[in-house]
């Protein structure tokens, strides 16, 4: 958890502001140092202003969070966000605390005296923004402080996941219209990048809108052009790209080993490249993310766990080697290209195969009950969690080491995982660097006492006073190795003396993780009485058909145009031909009166050349 807001118990936050078309320039001028609102951001803000339950869909970049963010300002009190990306939530409070935004957020991961406190501060009326994960609002540590915060608005981010049938359904997102029954008041926006029509339809209907209300940003990009690729060699299609649109770019991979290796092939091209997925440590995550952003890294070969919230305009080009489950995750990741509006390309590069595999990876993520069975069983025998137990703990998980122990395969144990948290038992989360976190529980006069009569643990207490203020009042994020070098001993001694400190009811000490976590839903039950849904995986499974079907369709080397293809997809009125695309250029080239000149030209010499 980030270092506490500094704003002292009983201290006011900033004041509440109204909504004139002068305070909201001068907010966004004074916050964010903008002069201008993006398309449709000022839209949303004022409706919410307003009162009007809203739905905005706003592209990848496209500046959601400023859209709650502002009219928490302007409205005063409290506003709960409702996101399940943790790693986004911990930049947004970051964020929003360099802009001087009271914030702070509840999620996977935390000890339960650092969500006491948060909340508590909440209550208090300490905080303009609350971020929470949706597993949490059913807690009772956060149900029985609900009635006492000064809610004025909810926000649910990445409101696609409460779409019972959409792409990336999530059961505890159905707890978020138990919010408006506490604060009816309240007004919701809800915010996510894509949505087909239907699922938007959905997503208004399941938050509960008073009145419907669609606010959508055009997903017609001049500066970005689609490519679909066909061919057996695609390192040797690679390889074009990479010599022939300049600038950066991200090569998108659907597994961590593919990462690694991919990163390889660009290093023999003599392209600067790392890998980058969750499985990384930490700060070789932050390396690689921080070394592609200031230029020292050409490329990345990443997870789709890159790109979240990384703010890079001068992408010139995102590759993917293969196709993503969904259009809706492909325009996301693809959308992460030139986001300065300069030109730029998304790649799809495909086989004759790919189809097949797409399919299958979808089935495979719907396994057997025997393998849910024994998933469950072996987790929970690695946990030592009792019969009864574990409800809202988090628990890390090694997913290679969990598929040893159940003789399956990595990919069919994560697909068990994602069934089970479809089925609302337990709520999966990527790798996240949470840092060391430190709460005095005492009294002041204890650890003076201490640090005056205990010559093994009074010096760590010293040195700790000295180097993290507020120790009494909030959970501190701390360094054992920078403790460790002022006291001239081992990481794992300093260590050693927070545990027993903790024993000592001194303090409570939570240690860091990059592990991915898994919360369990629900106490932990008898493996051989679980069962599944059938009905409802199925018609997830074939929703999940359906939706890889899509993608396969529109990367057909006979789809009229792909852009046009997408926007209808997404519902956007009778698009036109972009004049940009393979499909386009390839018409052009044919005969029609469309100039084929420049990079698009080359691009397509590369498409009737043999690799």
């Amino acid at each position: 958890m980030c270092p506490k807001v500094t704003i002292p118990h009983g201290g006011a936050p900033p004041a509440q502001h109204t909504a004139s078309a002068h305070d909201l320039h001068g907010l966004l001028r004074q916050y964010w140092g903008y002069e201008h609102f993006r398309p449709v951001q000022e839209q949303v803000v004022r409706a919410v202003l307003e009162g009007r339950d809203t739905l905005a869909l706003l592209p990848t970049g496209g500046g959601k969070s400023l859209c709650y963010q502002l009219p928490a300002l302007a409205l005063g009190g409290l506003t709960i966000v409702v996101s399940p990306l943790i790693a986004l939530m911990r930049d947004q409070v970051d964020h929003a605390r360099r802009r001087g935004i009271p914030a702070n957020a509840v999620m996977s991961g935390m000890a339960a005296f650092e969500i006491d406190n948060v909340l508590e501060d909440a209550a208090l009326g300490l905080l303009r923004l609350l971020y929470v994960s949706p597993e949490r609002l059913g807690t009772d540590a956060f149900r029985g402080r609900l009635p006492r915060m000064p809610v004025k608005l909810i926000a649910v981010d990445e409101a696609h996941c409460i779409a019972q049938w959409g792409y990336d359904f999530r059961p505890a997102y159905m707890r978020i219209p138990a919010l408006r029954e506490v604060f009816p008041h309240a007004p919701i926006v809800a915010l996510t990048a894509t949505a087909t029509a239907a699922v938007a339809d959905d997503i208004q209907h399941r938050l509960g809108f008073r009145t419907p209300h669609l606010l959508r940003s055009p997903l017609h990009r001049e500066e970005l052009t689609f490519w679909c690729s066909r061919g057996e060699d695609k390192l040797a299609r690679l390889r074009r790209i990479t010599e022939h649109v300049p600038g950066s770019g991200i090569v998108y991979m659907r597994d961590r080993r593919g990462t690694v290796e991919m990163a390889a092939v660009l290093r023999n091209f003599g392209v600067p490249a790392e890998a980058y997925h969750a499985g990384m440590p930490h700060a070789d995550r932050l390396r690689v993310q921080r070394d592609w952003q200031e230029g020292r890294l050409r490329y990345v070969a990443a997870t789709n766990a890159f790109g979240m919230g990384i703010d890079k305009g001068d992408v010139r080009a995102v590759v993917h080697l293969g196709p993503p489950p969904d259009l809706e995750s492909y325009y996301q990741e693809a959308g992460r290209a030139g986001r300065d509006g300069r030109p730029s390309y998304a790649f799809l590069l495909m086989d004759d195969g790919d189809a097949l595999r797409l399919r299958q990876r979808v089935e495979a993520g719907y396994p057997t009950t025997a393998e849910v069975r024994r998933t469950y069983q072996a987790f929970a025998d690695t946990h030592r969690i009792a019969l009864g137990s574990g409800l809202h703990e988090a628990y890390a998980l090694d997913l290679r080491d969990l598929a040893r122990r159940c003789d399956l395969r990595p990919g069919t144990v994560l697909g068990v995982l994602k069934a089970l948290e479809l089925n609302g038992d337990l709520v999966l989360s990527e790798g996240v660097h949470t840092p060391s976190r430190v709460l005095f529980t005492c009294s002041p006069s204890t650890v003076h006492g201490l640090r005056l009569h205990d010559t093994r643990l009074g010096p760590l207490l010293e040195v700790m006073l000295r180097l993290y203020g507020g120790l009494f009042e909030a959970p501190a994020s701390i360094e054992e190795e920078r403790i460790a070098q002022l006291l001239a001993t081992s990481t794992n001694a300093v260590r050693d003396g927070l545990r027993e400190l903790q024993r000592k009811d001194v303090l409570r000490y939570a240690p860091r993780t990059d592990d991915p976590l898994v919360t369990l839903m629900t106490p932990r039950r008898d493996a051989q009485r679980l069962t599944l849904d059938p009905e409802a995986l199925d018609l997830r499974l074939q929703g999940a058909l359906e939706r890889a079907d899509a993608i396969i369709a529109w990367s057909a080397p006979n789809t009229p145009c792909r852009e046009a293809g997408l926007l209808a997809y997404f519902g956007q009125g009778a698009p036109k031909p972009c004049g940009r695309c393979d499909r386009c250029r390839s018409v052009a080239a044919a005969g029609a009166p469309m100039a084929v000149d420049g990079p698009d030209a080359e691009l397509l010499r590369w498409e009737r050349s043999e690799p």
